[in-house]
């Protein structure tokens, strides 16, 4: 006869203790106190005490089965500016609305928590999110490029939606802009454009760690005896305020070099070469690496509530698994984007196959 399994029943009576203390202290919940997890997860190390894989799938199976009860409640953590900015960025809210959906459908909560409230230290932020129950923290993308927040994580699970924020280097969950600057490339090269070129802010570019214009250094080097066109880059955020005062460069930067085709991040594009009596995509064709801004032209769906979704599932199982604190090893967890058609590129020639292969 096999040896009986240890049980969890088992690891809790050895410690004296309530079998949901037990669960708690093996997934290493900081509500159990740390000398207590420690005893118990010595005593389960010693009897031998590995959880059944197959009474997890049956408890996972039932859970899907049923209406969700109410599990815990996650703070979805801002810094912008006021309480409610981040609901003024299309991108940021379809992200909360992703992560809100799929938290309820799994028994969570989505509370905001506005982390630079006038008068709120991190130290203070930390009490009131320990006193509300909070161990769970998803991290809205940020204002600004590589910010850095001191809130200690000790005590939390943390997932951070896009590359902004710098410090804490937690997990992250966001579009997977290499693979998308690549297809919106390739793409083009497809209809027929050798002559590609990128307009983008330098914000912009680093709160994606630079994964735009990667693949687009990538095409330039392959561009070398057909004159390859630079990427025009604005300096600063991808603020109107900011942007309009470089209509005139850009245009002459786009009678100079005479691209086909431009990939761009910047919605005044269109709005500069249309007023300067060009046609889209008569005389040029324009993409948008990120359609939730520019809905009607061709480009990528970058998938913000298909990230936010993931974002939450992978800040659920860091909860259930007991972890907390800033990992040794951050994960990317990364959403492919999609190519849709929004009328604003042409076909102009036969595939550009020595580029295609170059990009494959």
């Amino acid at each position: 006869m096999p040896p009986s399994r240890i049980t969890l029943k088992q690891v809790a009576a050895e410690a004296g203790v309530h079998v949901s203390t037990a669960w708690r202290a093996l997934k290493n919940d900081t509500y159990v106190e740390p000398a207590k997890r420690a005893r118990i997860r010595e005593i389960s190390e010693r009897l031998g005490y590995v959880p059944d894989p197959m009474l997890t799938a049956l408890s996972h199976y039932r859970r899907q089965q049923s209406t969700p009860a109410y599990r815990s409640t996650f703070a979805w953590v801002h810094s912008f500016s006021t309480r409610h900015g981040w609901q003024e960025e299309e991108n940021v809210r379809a992200y909360h609305d992703g992560a809100a959906q799929f938290a309820s459908s799994m028994g969570y909560k989505l509370e905001e928590f506005w982390l630079t409230e006038p008068g709120l230290s991190a130290k203070r932020a930390r009490e009131v999110l320990l006193a509300r129950n909070i161990r769970g923290l998803l991290f809205a993308p940020q204002p600004r490029a590589r910010t850095e927040i001191t809130l200690s994580m000790e005590a939390f699970a943390g997932v951070s939606i896009g590359y902004s924020l710098l410090t804490p280097r937690l997990h992250i969950a966001a579009n997977h802009q290499h693979s998308s600057t690549l297809t919106c490339l390739r793409e083009l090269c497809r209809l027929g454009h050798h002559r590609i070129g990128m307009v983008s802010a330098s914000d912009t570019l680093s709160r994606v760690e630079h994964n735009f214009e990667t693949p687009y250094y990538l095409l330039k080097d392959a561009q070398a005896k057909n004159r390859p066109i630079p990427l025009f880059t604005i300096e600063g955020l991808d603020e109107a305020g900011n942007v309009q005062p470089w209509r005139a460069r850009f245009l002459a930067w786009f009678r100079r070099h005479r691209p086909t085709a431009i990939v761009s991040t910047i919605s005044e594009v269109k709005t500069w070469l249309e007023e300067a009596g060009y046609t889209i995509p008569a005389d040029v064709s324009i993409a948008t690496l990120s359609r939730i801004f520019d809905p009607q032209w061709t480009g990528i769906d970058q998938q913000e509530k298909e990230i936010g979704a993931r974002a939450v599932e992978l800040l659920i199982s860091l909860f259930q698994t007991g972890e907390r604190g800033v990992p040794t090893t951050p994960l990317r967890l990364l959403v492919e984007g999609r190519w849709a058609d929004g009328g604003t590129v042409k076909k102009i020639g036969p595939a550009n196959t020595e580029l295609l292969v170059r990009l494959a």
